[in-house]
């Protein structure tokens, strides 16, 4: 069997339906064999390496499932490298399949390249996948696809990436005669018992006047949100989340909104009144020493619960860890006798915050995308890209009351993912997708709209344009006296006429100052194709409200009334 021919099986068998990548010589031979099973797998062309790890990204995110891309050597797999960072930073498993011509044969010497085109990949890209591997001998295939395929989909999901020889990947081997891969056994099991865990949920519990659930993406990556609906329900005490986790249960009565520099007024208030943290898959990223969030840890106990040990080397106070697999404590924690009376009020506070504060801040943007929002059927997912538009989507979903799935660039928070996030989604759930972005991040992809064209893929592209880099210029406002740079129209920032560029690439277009009716959402959610519709705002608009350094965790900007503030501070 051909090499090129058994991977394509290993990728099918595994249930993978879609690659996403740009043709080069040395992995024609890959190209031609997905050509050659088309009923089963599909090859799709990105106009730029990057855009294809973010489409395979958009698939992993909005499915949970493998995805895959490809990339030719030398530059297509340096192409690659932010979508791959992107993976990795999001726990995402992504199989990576890229080809060189030459082996090294100056391994170690002091030498800047051997061959054009080409570098060492696993130097280069070792702390950014879970497994990354030269393969030079065709008796080594079997056995590192398996390996690959156990790394990036067990324990905490990850990209690997494999680099084959050309001349491998062209070459024969007989599979059943391969070395195959065998898993090690466990280690000594390192986790904590779920006994333990509820154990001391129990006795802080009964310590506690204000307790809270802080949960976070471990949540959605165990796939225990069931669960976790369950014990929320059943316990009734308040949860809050990572803005990048307001999808996961956004629905229930108990959740209390997103925290952060950029949170819900009321998720901040009511953080900072707690007086027990009980953290699920939430990586507790503020700073212990920060004057806003640090200083909750010196009045509240802090249970962190997560499945990747490592996350604890970021020491907290006053905390208690467990490492766990949360998709085995879940079901155990929903089933526990775990009983919290409320015997302080603390729902009411809870309630009485969110109801007060949370058409706070919902002005021209959040308005307006709030109400696309509420028009969008559930199944559609929603993408977003990084910078003002992000915080103005993040805002409008909570203030829509919206379901949707929601994906983010979370950690590695890259500009211009937005858009070929957007195909990988698609081609994962064969639903019609809301795909929001900026007009620089779009700028960063734009190619990819001619595969969005070409495929007529059912896109609707919310272009969210006050010309300028906004997120940066509000930086340089309050940071820099407003000494603007690089980031609006008089300063050197520019973006073209986004209704010829339509238009070029043969996409439909809507020009909306905002007024978001039925005609325009029947537009968005029916189109049979791809659809941009540009939402033209100032140069000026600012997400708010946000949380300057130093400030207490609650006194965002703008500020509410004193009255108002004192109020809430002293419930």
């Amino acid at each position: 069997m051909k090499v090129s021919d058994y991977i394509v099986n290993f990728l099918i068998e595994k249930g993978v339906t879609d690659v996403f990548g740009m043709p080069g010589g040395v992995v024609l031979g890959f190209l031609d064999s997905m050509g050659k099973r088309s009923g089963e797998i599909k090859v799709h062309l990105n106009y730029n390496e990057q855009a294809s790890a973010f489409a395979a990204c958009g698939y992993a995110q909005a499915s949970g499932k493998l995805s895959a891309a490809y990339a030719t050597r030398g530059p297509g797999i340096a192409n690659m490298i932010t979508g791959i960072v992107e993976s990795f930073y999001d726990s995402l498993p992504v199989f990576f399949i890229t080809a060189h011509s030459h082996k090294e044969t100056l391994s170690g010497a002091d030498i800047r390249f051997e061959q054009n085109q080409e570098f060492n990949t696993v130097k280069m890209l070792s702390s950014v996948t879970k497994y990354v591997v030269n393969i030079e001998r065709p008796d080594d295939v079997r056995y590192e696809l398996e390996k690959a395929y156990h790394l990036a989909v067990n324990g905490r999901p990850g990209p690997v990436l494999i680099d084959f020889l050309t001349s491998v990947l062209n070459g024969d081997i007989a599979p059943e005669s391969e070395w195959f891969f065998i898993p090690d056994e466990p280690v000594a099991d390192e986790s904590s018992s779920n006994e333990a865990i509820i154990d001391c949920i129990k006795r802080e519990l009964g310590k506690a006047k204000r307790p809270v659930l802080l949960i976070g993406d471990g949540i959605r990556l165990s796939d225990t949100g069931e669960y976790l609906r369950k014990f929320v329900h059943r316990w009734n005490i308040p949860v809050l989340s990572s803005r990048f986790s307001q999808d996961i249960i956004p629905i229930s009565p108990n959740y209390y909104g997103y925290i952060g520099s950029r949170g819900t007024r009321y998720g901040n208030f009511i953080l900072s009144k707690c007086d027990l943290i009980i953290s699920l898959g939430n990586r507790l990223m503020f700073k212990p020493d920060s004057k806003s969030f640090g200083v909750i840890t010196g009045r509240a106990k802090v249970i962190r619960i997560d499945g990747d040990k490592n996350e604890f080397l970021r020491k907290i106070p006053n905390t208690e860890c467990f490492v766990c697999d949360l998709k085995n404590l879940m079901p155990a924690l929903a089933d526990s006798d775990i009983n919290w009376p409320d015997n302080t009020g603390w729902g009411a506070v809870c309630k009485e915050l969110k109801d007060n504060l949370y058409a706070h801040d919902t002005g021209f943007p959040v308005n307006a995308v709030s109400e696309i929002l509420k028009r969008t059927p559930r199944r559609m997912v929603i993408t977003s890209d990084v910078g003002n538009n992000e915080l103005w989507l993040s805002k409008a979903y909570a203030f829509s009351g919206a379901l949707n799935r929601l994906l983010f660039s979370k950690s590695f928070g890259t500009l211009g993912c937005s858009l070929p996030k957007a195909i990988g989604a698609y081609y994962s759930t064969r639903n019609r997708v809301l795909c929001f972005t900026g007009d620089q991040g779009l700028q960063m992809n734009m190619q990819e709209l001619q595969l969005v064209a070409k495929e007529n893929l059912p896109i609707s592209i919310i272009l969210l344009n006050n010309s300028a880099s906004g997120m940066i210029r509000d930086e340089q406002e309050r940071r820099f006296d407003s000494r603007f740079l690089c980031t609006t129209a008089d300063s050197g920032y520019g973006a073209p006429n986004f209704k010829k560029l339509a238009e070029a690439f043969g996409i439909n277009y809507i020009y909306c100052d905002g007024n978001i009716n039925d005609a325009v959402s029947t537009r968005i959610n029916n189109d049979t194709g791809p659809v941009l519709v540009e939402i033209s705002l100032k140069e000026s608009a600012c997400p708010l409200p946000h949380l300057p350094a130093g400030n207490a965790m609650q006194n965002l900007v703008p500020e509410i009334s004193k009255e108002l503030y004192e109020r809430f501070d002293k419930l």
